[in-house]
């Protein structure tokens, strides 16, 4: 499910773009998979019609999704990002859920780990 957070200092066109990109590497969709239609979406977020129609368009720059003239959007890529990958998060998440690491900290924590070079 798409969402969006107004608040966020993210443009709302990238959310869109990483919200599909997340459903995608969830598995949630797939290869030839429709995408709702822009208005549908844009009206779903209450966003402007060109916020939606951006953020499909870097998409399908990407090679991520496909444009059928008068049918709409089309997932055409799959995620690389195997199974175990996301049940190596699962494990994590559910590591930190038990030693009481909230949210916050966890992202705190990832991006550490992530801007750090030696790992």
């Amino acid at each position: 499910m798409i969402t969006i957070d107004k608040l966020s200092p993210i443009p709302l066109y990238k959310q869109i773009i990483l919200q599909i990109k997340k459903e995608i590497i969830l598995g949630r969709l797939k290869k030839g998979d429709k995408l709702p239609a822009i208005r549908e979406l844009s009206e779903r977020l209450m966003v402007n019609v060109n916020t939606v129609l951006k953020a499909y368009d870097r998409l399908a720059a990407e090679g991520i999704i496909d444009s059928e003239h008068g049918k709409g959007f089309f997932v055409k890529e799959t995620s690389d990002v195997s199974q175990d990958f996301i049940k190596d998060l699962k494990k994590i998440s559910k590591t930190m859920k038990e030693n009481d690491i909230e949210l916050g900290l966890a992202m705190m924590l990832l991006q550490e780990v992530w801007n750090d070079e030696e790992v």
